[in-house]
């Protein structure tokens, strides 16, 4: 009980002395805490890189070989190139692209399949029936659109809900 007592009377001084600091005082606390503790985890960072990583040491290479290497072998010169031997290279340019010409044929009304213009006296009662339409979504200015179907009234109506 008597544990508890004092536990109490720590906290209690501890919120007594947090209150008496004013608020620039409590920031002043904060921001220092908060760079104590930034500071000791680069260290951390810092010590945890070095031993990972040294640059001094070259990497091994481990060993292939089964067999040891003959003495016959191993006493083999090697050879060594002398003189001196001349490189030249030609670089030719690309072929070029052969030159493209477009021609235009005028195509004859019969030919040509144009959509048939949008009938402004589209109505849809609601968003079932544009999407069943296969207008779904609707924008502002299209034919069908309408207030109606437009809940946020942000220019697009029956737009496909996602869900939260």
């Amino acid at each position: 009980m008597a544990n508890t007592d004092r536990q109490r009377g720590r906290v209690r001084r501890a919120r007594r002395r947090w209150a008496a600091m004013g608020l620039l005082g409590r920031i002043v606390t904060a921001v220092v805490a908060i760079a104590a503790s930034l500071f000791v985890c680069l260290v951390v960072l810092g010590i945890v890189l070095a031993s990972c990583s040294s640059e001094d040491e070259e990497p091994q290479t481990p060993s292939t070989s089964s067999t040891p290497a003959l003495a016959s072998e191993s006493a083999k010169p090697t050879p060594t190139p002398t003189g001196s031997a001349t490189a030249t290279v030609t670089v030719t340019p690309p072929p070029r692209p052969p030159e493209t010409v477009t021609t235009t044929a005028e195509s004859s009304p019969e030919e040509t399949t144009e959509e048939p213009p949008p009938n402004p006296d589209v109505y849809y009662e609601n968003c079932d029936a544009a999407r069943d339409a296969g207008a779904a979504p609707v924008y502002s200015g299209d034919p069908g659109y309408g207030p109606h179907l437009d809940r946020d009234g942000d220019g697009v109506a029956c737009e496909p809900y996602f869900g939260p």
